[in-house]
This record gives structure tokens, sequence and C-alpha cells, in this order.
């Protein structure tokens, strides 16, 4: 006995020894690796911590580069260009509808506009001091107080695109817009996460935003940002927290990122997995030693399995279920099936919003670049109409003189033809002045029963006998507040539309009503009534392509030479330019029905038999001062006068005018074309003769001209008909005599 007890004493030495000696290098080992966890531990922290600042230093540059591409886009906005500040309140509200941003427009220290508030045009707002003021170019700048709506907000400004430079364009949004896309990236490490702009004014932060929206980053920061030193250094936060803090480089518009790690955060955590990491080896090596004999061949098997299933789940494949009879490799198994089904779905979602992203993207740019297309096809059409309608005007008063003395017969026929021809001329060049926006129109109220009954009862004659046009028009309806002759054009190109399609066979129907709902799902009520005029035709109707591209200018389905392609651009022009939309609406065998939504009006439309329809005194002799710098114009032009029993004399430039005018020429009206060469133009003579010659009146001409006249003086539209010339002149002087 005391023999077998001696040699279990010796046993159970050995064994304690063999437990030491296999104790001693796993606690080693236990260490070395607690001290690597550690490591890994902070680099992955700091690595994570890294990727938070340049993913959302990306998001917030994504941000301001959209703002600012919208502020660019709307400061060279025409109706800016105009004054026309409602116009441009519609096209501002259009842009920025889906987005948490509204426009602000100042003027010279005033606040004009704001997309957020309803449109006022009377709303003018002091500016502080501390905004910024472009005269070209743009910039960012923060407000602590908007001193309209009384709230912080960040801004992007762009000067207006062409000089003279009279008014800022803001995009503006709230800073929380930037929390929002911070809180998506989930800060991980107890990470504070502050944006701070180029004058390093936090604009986000992830923690108390309020606290510290507009305060300054702390003088050690703004030492780093000025000496380029980017990367992680141990400084302390604004609320006093030592923090290991990475500082990202400035994105494209100078703005930083900011991520501050707490100290005492990584080194608890780091404590915290060393000491799970130990206990955890201590165990396992515990029943190593315990069990190692009893429990080898029954854990090797499902650890192999557990292997097998990390393989799979590396390889991007979901593990099969996994049943081991063990249930700590259970549960991991049970972890690693539902990690690779979370990954899948992941990966699902990511591919789905990253497709969403690129076809947002693309309609963005799509939308953009039709935009500028149209333009420049605008700038295009104004730099062409004024030559052509000089052109065209010096053709049509020949016709018009030439045609009393010609006797019927061939020569009478082929100068009839010339004149149809140049009619046509001209109602081209409206059309491209329509769809390019390069012409004001002139809204007032128009009764769409009698605008309808005049329309087609004018397109059914053209359209010819198989054609037939029916209008219905829902009771009450308030009058229209639109341009009366695009109106009228748009509607004639919409049946002739029709009519072609059918191939001059079929019925084509006027309905108009009050649309329903807002014509923009983010306006307001204040924004008044829309009337909705449906063109439908049972045609042959449009296929998908075809829909696509209906409203392109110059692309038509017709022949070579039967068509422009500038009709459904018209309509899309005057319909957006008056302040409404249109859509189409075709199937093939479905026919088309083209829906035309206008504003409305309380005005009452004009009496015909009010005073405006008056008949004009009898003609009386005129001596008339003509102003025209186009020798082909005036070579016509001025004979005409003189033909009508006028005396005319006739000078090159309004600087010639003024000059026969202050040296004591005798006239009783001016006519002066309105673009010619040198300083002034015929707005500015006009202007001239009113203030210092208040008893001489002024009739203009123009081919085209961007500049709206500031006063009230009688504009011919070229080609104008001399008759038309002759009422002008004698209206000018009854008013003045």
């Amino acid at each position: 006995m005391i023999l077998s007890y001696k040699a279990a004493v010796k046993i159970r030495t050995r064994l304690l020894w063999l437990v030491f000696a296999a104790w001693l290098p796993s606690a080693l080992a236990i260490g070395f690796v607690a001290r690597s966890e550690y490591v890994e531990l902070r680099s992955a922290a700091l690595e994570d911590a890294r990727r938070l600042a340049e993913g959302l230093s990306s998001i917030v540059e994504r941000e301001l580069d959209k703002r600012f591409v919208m502020a660019r886009t709307l400061s060279a906005s025409t109706a800016l260009q105009l004054n026309d500040l409602e116009r441009f309140y519609a096209e501002a509200a259009f842009s920025t509808s889906g987005m948490e941003s509204w426009v602000v427009l100042f003027r010279a220290g005033h606040q004009v506009l704001s997309t957020f508030l309803p449109y006022d045009s009377g709303l003018s707002v002091d500016v502080p001091q501390r905004t910024i003021w472009l005269t070209s170019g743009e910039a960012s700048y923060f407000d602590k107080r908007d001193p309209l709506l009384k709230r912080p907000l960040i801004g992007v400004i762009a000067a207006q695109a062409r000089p003279p430079v009279d008014f800022n364009v803001v995009v503006a949004f709230e800073p929380a817009l930037l929390n929002k896309a911070m809180s998506k990236l989930s800060p991980s490490h107890g990470a504070i996460v502050s944006v701070v702009d180029k004058d390093m004014k936090v604009m986000a932060r992830s923690k108390d935003p309020q606290v510290w929206l507009g305060r300054e980053a702390t003088a050690d920061m703004k030492q780093r940002a000025v000496a380029n030193k980017f990367g992680f250094e141990a400084s302390v936060t604004l609320d006093k927290v030592p923090s290991l803090t990475y500082l990202g480089p400035p994105n494209r518009h100078g703005w930083y990122t900011i991520v501050a790690l707490p100290q005492s955060t990584l080194y608890q955590e780091a404590r915290n997995a060393a000491a799970k990491a130990v206990g955890l080896a201590v165990a396992l090596l515990g029943l190593s030693l315990m069990f190692a004999l009893y429990v080898a061949r029954s854990i090797s098997e499902p650890f192999h399995k557990l292997e097998d299933a990390a393989e799979e789940l590396g390889q991007e494949r979901i593990p099969g279920p996994l049943t081991t009879g063990i249930s700590e490799a259970d549960r991991v198994a049970r972890a690693l099936r539902d990690a690779g089904i979370r990954i899948k779905e992941s990966a699902e979602v990511l591919e789905a919003r990253v497709n969403d992203a690129v076809a947002r993207t693309a309609e963005a740019q799509q939308t953009l670049a039709d935009a500028q297309k149209r333009e420049a096809l605008g700038r295009l059409a104004g730099g062409v109409a004024h030559d052509f309608n000089n052109l065209l005007q010096t053709i049509s008063a020949a016709l018009h003189l030439l045609t009393p003395t010609t006797p019927e017969g061939p020569p009478r026929k082929m100068l009839d033809a010339a004149t149809r021809a140049t009619g046509k001329a001209a109602g081209l060049v409206k059309q491209m002045l329509a769809f390019g926006r390069a012409q004001k129109l002139q809204p007032v109220a128009v009764d769409i029963n009698d605008f309808l009954l005049k329309v087609c009862e004018l397109a059914g004659k053209a359209a010819g006998t198989n054609i037939s046009i029916r209008a219905h028009v829902a009771q009450d309806l308030p009058a229209l507040y639109v341009d009366p002759n695009q109106l009228e054009l748009a509607l004639l190109n919409l049946i002739f539309n029709a009519r072609d399609a059918m191939q001059g066979r079929g019925e084509i129907t006027i309905h108009a009503f009050l649309a329903e709902g807002n014509l923009h799902k983010h306006s307001s009520p204040a924004q008044g009534q829309f009337v909705r005029l449906d063109v439908r035709d049972d045609g042959p109707g449009m296929d998908a392509l075809t829909l696509r591209q209906a409203f392109d200018p110059y692309f038509t389905t017709k022949p070579v030479g039967s068509g422009s392609g500038l009709g459904l651009p018209q309509v899309l022009s005057f319909a957006r330019q008056s302040g409404g939309e249109v859509h189409i609406v075709s199937e093939p065998g479905q026919g088309t029905n083209v829906q035309l939504v206008l504003p409305t009006t309380t005005a009452r439309p004009l009496d015909k038999n009010s005073d405006g329809m008056r008949n004009l005194r009898s003609t009386r002799t005129l001596r008339v001062l003509m102003v025209e710098d186009d020798p082909l114009v005036a070579s016509v032009v001025l004979p005409a006068i003189e033909g009508m029993g006028h005396g005319a004399s006739h000078c090159v430039d309004a600087e010639k005018a003024k000059e026969l005018i202050e040296q004591g020429g005798q006239f009783d009206v001016v006519f002066s074309d309105v673009v010619m060469p040198g300083a002034l133009t015929g707005y500015d003579l006009a202007e001239w003769c009113l203030s210092l010659e208040p008893r001489l009146p002024v009739v203009l001409a123009t081919g085209y001209s961007e500049q709206a006249p500031e006063i009230d003086v009688v504009v011919l539209r070229k080609p104008y008909d001399l008759n038309e010339l002759s009422r002008a002149l004698q209206q000018a002087t009854d008013v003045k005599p």
C-alpha cells in the first residue's frame, strides 16, 4: 500500500508537472495573444475611424456638389436675367423638389425670394453683414440664425452667371442633413465625429450637435489644418475629452472631417478583450488537460465541420444546417449560417441601392443635359431671329408694295405664294423663339370658351373635311392667365400633329376642366388653380421610344419636308414658361392624349367691344424719322412710309437720331429699330425722347431682343405688315399730338 501510495504520488506529481509544463507555454502564448489582440483592436479602431472620416468626407462633398451644381444652373436662368422672379421661383422650386433644400435669392444686401415659403413679390429682408456677397464664382457659408426662418442653415452661393451681377443664388439646407448622413455611418468605439467647414467651424457633430454647431474647432486642430498635418494625433475634444484624433484632408470645398477616439474607450475595450481572451484560453486549456484523452475524438469531428462551414462562408456561400451534439459548436454553426444569410441580404440590398443611385444620377445628368441643350438652342434661336426677321421684313414690305401694282395672272400668283411663304417663315421663327424661351410672354386673362370656339373654327378649315374637331368645356371654368398668341399656336400645333398622325381622317376632341390636385407634388394651394386641356386623337399612338423623344427640338416622325420638329417643343416651352406643365399619354394603337396644364386668374377677360378695340382716327400726313441700321429694310420700308403720304427721314443709329432732334429737326414721330450698332438701343432712344422730348412719340420694331421695355411704348414684331405700321404711327401721334 505504501508503495502504491508513493507511486500514486509520483504519478500525480508528474501529472502536475505535466500540467504545469503544458500551462507555462500556454500562459506565455496567452500573454502574446492578448498583446496581439490589443494591437489588432487598436489598429482596427484606427482603421475604422479613418474609413469613417473618408466616407463621411465623400458624403459631405457629394451633398455640397449637388447644391453647387444646382446653384450654378439656377444662376444662369433666363428668368433671373429678365428679372422674372416669379418664374425663377417656379424653376427653383421644381429644381429642389425631392431634396431637403430650398433656394434663397439675395440682391444688394436683401433677401428677395425663398422657396421655403410661398412666393411673395414684396419680400425684402435685410441680410446680416456676415453673409457673403459674390460678384463672380461661388462659395459656401454658415448662418447661426437665418433672419427669415430664425434657424441655423448652411448655404452654397453662386453669383449671377451673366453680368451685371444683380443677384446671388443660394441653395440652403439645414445642418441636420449632415447629422442624418453621419448617423447612417454608425460610429464605433465611442468615436466623436465632427464635420467642419473651411473656416474650421463645426457644421455637424455626432455628440451634442446643437451645443457645438457653429463653434470653432480647438486651436490645436486649427494649427494641424494650417500645417496640413493629417492623420492621428493625441488631442483634447471641444468637451475636454482626451482622445486620439484623426484629421482627414479637406474635400474639394475645403471642408474637414474629424474623428476623435476617446483614450479611455480604447484602453477599456482593449482590457476587456484581453481579459476575455485570457479567460477563454485558460478555460480551454483546463478542459483540454482534463478531457483531452476522453473527448478528443468526439470534438475533433465537429470542429472539422465548423471549419468547412467557415470555408463556405469565406466563399460567399450560406453554410447548411449543422448539428454536432455539442452546444457550443452548434451555436457557432448557427452564427455562421446567420452571418451568411445576413451577408447575402446585405449584398442584395447594397446592389439594389447602387443600381438605384446610378439610375437617379443618370436621370439627373440627362435632365441637366436637356436643360443645357434647350438653353443653347434658345440663344441660337435668338441670334438667328434678329437677322432673319430683318430679311423677312424686307421681303414682306417689298411684296406688300409690289402686290397692288401687279396685274392678275401668273406674276400676281407668284407674289401671293411668296407672301404666304414669308408668313410661314415668320411663324417658324416664332416657334424657334418659343421653344428656346427667347421670346417674352405677355399673359392676359383668356376666356377658354370663346378661345376654343375661335381655335376650332380656324383649325377646322385647315384640318380638312374628313377631320372632326369637338370641344367640351366644363362649366364655370376660371379664365386662363396665358399669352393668347402662344396658346393659339400651341393648340394649332397639337391639332395639326393629331391631323397628320391620323392621316387626314378621324376625330379630335378637346376637353377643358379643372386640374385635380397640385401641379407639382410640393406646390401649395396658395399658388392658385390650374385648368387642364386634353387634346386627344384616335390615331395610331406612339411607342415608348417615340414618346421619350417627342419633346426634343427638331425630332419628327413625319416625312422629310412635312414637319419642322418644333411643334411639341413650342408647346412644352409655352406651358412651363406660363407656370404650367404638359404630359403625353399614348400607346401604340390607342391614340394620343396631350395634357396641357395651365394657370388661371381671377381677372376678367378683355371685352372685345371695349375701348381697347376702338377704331383709330383718320390718318394725317406725318413727319417720320426712321432709325434703321439694316440697309435692306430701310430701302423698302422708307419708300413705303412715303407711299402712305408721310414725309420720311432716315438715319442709321440712335446717336445720329438724337443729334438730328437736338439740332431742331421737326418730326411728328420716331420709328426706330431696337437692336442697332453703337452704345444706345431703340429702348434707350425711346426713354431719352420721353424725358427730354415728351411731345415726340416713338414706335419701335424688333426682330428679336432679350431686353424688355421699361416704358409704355408700341413695339412691332418683325416681320410686320405695312398696314400695321401705318396704324401704329397714327395711334402714337393720336396719343401725343
